[in-house]
Parts: structure tokens; sequence; C-alpha cells
């Protein structure tokens, strides 16, 4: 983005993204002023210039913000600058706002024109299709990696992360495995039908959600079939951690128990070192078949 730089001469400018579920700017770039003071600032479609750029998916230049109501005072409270001329473009990819640039007076005084705002909006549709690519790909990177129906990790999760660790020194760390396998799920689809069936396999992937820490990590690697994995340096952590899953699986039972309809599970945990998860998954397996009679 250093054209924006040389060719318009701006005081300052910014790049801010448009986040759809929340319905606010935030800043991604912003050169002339400081961005620890600017990084909190939150703009909502419709406030501010470029607020209103969202809200309009359509150019603005402002030549004296003061005569401009749409204007907000947030940054210049936050930075002291005194802003006096803006232009501001929608980034907009296939009818989609991606992000608003913003240029904030000209080092000579002089006010914007219109001719640059066409400019500007030229610069802005190129850096649209590069954004909505990016986040594109951030999107298939996460479906790719996710269960689409619960949310947990897949099975393709899992073989990265074998295959990261694969060329990593991990001699320190300890995996503790938990393999988890509905009874009779088959009969609940048959019975309920399969969206009852999906449910069910949403709320129990909610329950375990309760089970794990924030680093923890659920997958769905079969129809029925979970995995936790829990890895940590610290041995009697990581056993602990162990004898608190023992202890909750119980609960967890119970709250199965009590769902409408009522389901059941079997699991069986293994413990050692991470360079061997397949053969902790292994021996987590043969543990829950054993468990089932």
């Amino acid at each position: 983005m250093e054209e924006v730089r040389l060719f318009f001469s701006p005081k300052n400018w910014s790049l801010m993204r448009y986040d759809e579920s929340s319905e606010e700017l935030f800043f991604l770039i912003a050169e002339g002023i400081q961005f620890n003071h600017i990084r909190n600032i939150r703009l909502k479609s419709g406030e501010g210039i470029a607020g209103s750029v969202v809200q309009t998916k359509s150019p603005i230049f402002v030549e004296n913000v003061r005569n401009d109501p749409r204007f907000s005072k947030k940054v210049d409270e936050k930075t002291g600058f005194e802003t006096k001329t803006i232009i501001a473009v929608p980034m907009i990819f296939r009818g989609t706002v991606h992000g608003v640039i913003e240029l904030v007076n000209r080092f000579d005084g002089s006010s914007f024109s219109p001719e640059d705002l066409v400019i500007l909006q030229t610069i802005a549709d190129f850096t649209a299709i590069s954004l909505a690519n990016s986040d594109q790909y951030e999107k298939t990177k996460i479906l790719a990696f996710r269960d689409s129906l619960t949310g947990a990790f897949n099975r393709n999760k899992l073989n990265h992360l074998k295959g990261e660790w694969s060329g990593k020194t991990m001699e320190n760390q300890i995996a503790l495995v938990a393999l988890l396998d509905l009874n009779d799920f088959k009969m609940i689809n048959d019975t309920y039908g399969h969206k009852t069936g999906d449910q069910v396999l949403c709320y129990f992937t909610d329950i375990l959600r309760y089970v794990i820490r924030g680093t923890d990590k659920i997958f769905r690697i079969g129809g029925d079939e979970f995995l936790i994995l829990v890895q940590h340096e610290n041995r009697e952590k990581i056993i602990q951690t162990q004898n608190r899953f023992q202890e909750t699986m119980s609960v967890l039972l119970k709250k199965c128990k009590e769902n409408d309809p009522p389901f059941y599970f079997t699991w069986g945990m293994s413990l050692g070192p991470i360079q061997k998860l397949d053969e902790l998954i292994h021996e987590a397996d043969l543990s829950m078949y054993a468990s089932k009679g």
C-alpha cells in the first residue's frame, strides 16, 4: 500500500476491516498516527465517515469535516490529531464489503479532490479481491479441519497435527488420549430420525467441552466416535487430568441419560509420549472396547 502514501501524500491513512458478525469496523493498518492509540476503536456500520461508507457501499469525499454531521471524533479524541478533510472508499468484492480505506488531510494543507476519490477506489477494488481471497482461504482451512456438524476437529486435523509433530522435537511432551464411542447410536437414528441423531452428536460435543481446558482438543473421528487429546510437559499434571476425566465421566453419563432421547457412551484412555500418538490411540481403543464387555 506504499502507493497510497506516495500518490496522495496524506498526513494519515488507514485500512479498516469490516466484521460482518458484529457489524463493526476495526483498524488493520494505520499510518501517521500511533496504532496503539486506535487499536481498540470500533465503528459501527453507519457511524462516522468510514461507517457511512460501509452502510451505503459508496465512496465519500468530505472537504471540511466540521460541516459534515456524519464525522466521528473518536480517533481525534484518542490521538490528538485534527481531521480536516477525508476521502474514504469501500473495499467491495462480489457485493460484500470487506473494509474501508480512509485518507485524512494532505501534507500541503490542500483538500482532496473528487478525482482522488476515483483513483483511490480503483486501489480499493484490487485490495478487496486480495482480502476476499485471503478470507476464503482461511474459511476453507477451517472447514478442512472442522467437523461441519459439531464444530469439533476432524480426522484431517488429527493427521495434520501428526505431520507437524513428526518434524519437531517433542521428547518432553506427554499425551493423554481419551476415546469415546456412543453406544447403539444407529438405534437412535433408526428410532428418532437422523435430525435427532445429529442433535445428540452436537449435545455430546458440547458436554465434552465442559471437561477440557482451552488448549485441549476434541476430535470427531468417526460417525459416533470422539477423541480428546491433552498434551503437557508435566507428567503429574497429565495424571491429574486423567484422574479428573475418570471422575467426570460418571457426571457426563448422567447428563446423557437425562437427555431426550437418553443415550450412553463407552470410553477408554491411554497415557504416554506424544511421539507414540498412534500407539496411544490404539491402546485407548482397546481399553474402550474392553469396557464394553
